[in-house]
């Protein structure tokens, strides 16, 4: 508003008219390319650095290795062979990846839940107890790895605590000490 009042009072005369509208023209237009300056200069700026960061974000993942699952026994057996020591978790699945883990210790794997893992990634194990004092639940074997991606696999193995002891004692037999 006081804008335009100060521009009718600086043009009094036709050359002063003229000499105001180029200056309110002349302004903004300096003011868009500075701008314009400036943000080409972030954009070529943004467009130097997301190449790179694309780059190491797909190195991260390629790092990354893909796990091996595989979907029954006789596909685990037919790679490996017969396994050298079976632990059962559940009974009622004796005969599925789910109910059971494979030892080949040969080739430093282990099948658990399906999934290929290595021995010598194993750290421990241990059973645990996951009811609280308000809820009555199942017993659970906890393998610690060290395995950024899975630190720790829980295997519910039923309501029996010994049994529970029993299977992580057979776990543990697998774990490689080192000497």
């Amino acid at each position: 508003m006081l804008f335009p009042l100060f521009l009718l009072y600086l043009c009094r005369q036709k050359d002063q008219i003229i000499r105001a509208m180029k200056r309110a023209i002349i302004l903004p237009a300096v003011a868009i390319i500075l701008l314009a300056t400036f943000a080409g200069l972030g954009l070529l700026l943004l467009l130097l650095v997301l190449p790179v960061a694309y780059f190491f974000i797909n190195l991260q993942e390629k790092a990354v290795p893909q796990r091996v699952t595989y979907s029954s026994v006789e596909e685990v057996e037919a790679k490996y062979g017969e396994p050298e020591d079976v632990v059962v978790l559940d009974a009622t699945k004796a005969n599925e990846l789910q109910g059971v883990i494979l030892f080949y210790p040969a080739q430093d794997k282990m099948i658990v839940v399906g999934e290929e893992m290595r021995l010598s990634d194993l750290e421990g194990v241990m059973s645990k107890n996951l009811a609280t004092p308000y809820t009555i639940d199942e017993y659970a074997v906890v393998i610690a790895t060290k395995d950024p991606q899975r630190p720790t696999i829980q295997l519910r193995v039923g309501y029996d605590g010994g049994l529970a002891g029993e299977i992580a004692a057979e776990i543990d037999k697998h774990i490689l000490r080192p000497a």
